[in-house]
């Protein structure tokens, strides 16, 4: 059955010396792996050259319900990304998303409103000129959601500190766990409530940003089985 679809690319692991693997999330169908020919003939059916991570695809697949590697019948760029690439810190922002998303989707089944939400923030902070520093934190956080592992906002008071085993928040001193410190748990509750428009309100200096992306990559660690410690977070944080 061949499906029309969209998707983007989140990693690609080399097969053997004539074709690779590709990993995409998927509008219809979450995270599928494609067996993709290395060739980057212009004349190739599926162009090797598209498959870059981060890169977003318009499709047509050959669904085949038990075979664990899936085959592209036709694939063209969905739109191309603009300042991304360009920008050295936009750059290393998309690694750690990235990066993120291979590990966090790589389980993920069905889910429209996922991708479309990941589409979506990506053309934003594409075409963001100004105010976008804590787009990372925001896009980790929101994601949460959409994995069923959101943290619980309705418990926060002032002054409560953030629980990342139990992820809600607790009155100082009474979590088993590790916590976050009341001021970057109030942080936390901020960005949470933001928006991409709004979150540039919210003020954070470096360190800040720092360790909230350390505190939210500790939170999927907890939450998400075998998540990783990422390798871009290091670059990130120096660049932030």
């Amino acid at each position: 059955m061949y499906i029309d679809d969209k998707g983007i690319v989140l990693r690609c692991v080399k097969y053997d010396d004539k074709s690779f693997v590709a990993h995409l999330f998927t509008e219809s169908r979450g995270h599928v792996s494609f067996m993709v020919n290395s060739s980057r003939s212009k004349r190739a059916g599926v162009g090797a050259r598209l498959f870059q991570p981060l890169t977003f695809l318009s499709l047509q697949w050959d669904l085949k319900p038990n075979a664990s590697l899936q085959r592209i019948k036709e694939a063209r760029l969905l739109f191309v990304l603009q300042s991304i690439p360009l920008d050295p810190i936009k750059r290393s922002v998309a690694m750690l998303v990235t990066e993120f998303m291979a590990y966090a989707l790589r389980e993920e089944s069905t889910n429209p409103e996922l991708y479309q939400y990941i589409e979506h923030s990506l053309r934003w902070f594409d075409t963001a000129e100004e105010k976008h520093a804590n787009f990372h934190l925001v896009f980790l956080l929101k994601m949460a959601r959409f994995l069923g592992i959101a943290p619980n906002m309705e418990s926060y008071e002032c002054g409560s500190t953030f629980d990342l085993t139990r992820g809600d928040f607790t009155p100082p001193g009474s979590a088993d766990g590790a916590t976050l410190t009341a001021y970057d748990s109030h942080l936390l509750f901020l960005l949470n409530g933001a928006t991409y428009e709004t979150m540039g309100t919210i003020s954070m200096n470096r360190q800040d940003r720092a360790r909230m992306i350390g505190h939210l990559s500790a939170y999927y660690n907890i939450h998400i089985p075998k998540f990783p410690t990422l390798q871009s977070l290091d670059i990130l944080q120096q660049l932030l």
